[in-house]
């Protein structure tokens, strides 16, 4: 599921990874917030997510590791909204969704957010112990992330995101979640 060692090796080959950024409707602002279940047409593939674990340690989660769905939330310390989603995420209250879904939290890299406040927030839910935590500002680029809580639902079966949302509360997430 995480690999420590960083990103596989792409065999030679240096192709492009292709970038939210060459998406003139993302970059010009003009994306509609998404708010449950992509069409067909919709869905994007979902990329690994590549940054730094708590301990500054670079981290891959590739999405290919996981069973059935992976749900990817992207989270900040200086969020009134997210300290619900911190710890609905954690062991002490965690929140109820499908057996077959696997969390991930998102939060930006350590260029853009203290690593000690994302340890606090993970460690104050339990998170550190049972949720990966990722600091990759890469992944929100990627993901499309302009805000926050946001929630991204892969299907890891075929690499796809089938689902995405602003969370309000986890009854917005277990909904998208039960749409799908």
């Amino acid at each position: 599921m995480i690999a420590p060692d960083g990103p596989e090796p792409s065999g030679g080959r240096s192709a492009r990874r292709p970038s939210p950024f060459d998406d003139p409707a993302f970059v010009a602002g003009l994306r509609p917030i998404p708010s449950g279940p992509l069409t067909t047409t919709e869905r994007r593939p979902a990329a690994d997510i590549v940054g730094e674990d708590l301990d500054g340690l670079p981290v891959e989660v590739r999405i290919s590791a996981f069973d059935g769905l992976v749900l990817l939330c992207f989270l900040h310390v200086h969020c009134d909204g997210c300290d619900g989603f911190w710890r609905g995420l954690g062991e002490s209250s965690p929140v109820e969704y499908p057996d077959n879904v696997s969390a991930v939290a998102v939060t930006k890299g350590p260029g853009s957010v203290d690593r000690g406040e994302v340890a606090r927030a993970a460690g104050s839910a339990g998170t550190a112990s049972g949720v990966p935590v990722v600091m990759s500002d890469t992944a929100w680029a990627e993901y499309r992330v302009t805000g926050y809580p946001f929630f991204v639902l892969v299907d890891a079966t075929d690499r796809t995101i089938v689902a995405e949302t602003v969370g309000f509360g986890w009854s917005d997430v277990r909904s998208m979640i039960g749409q799908r």
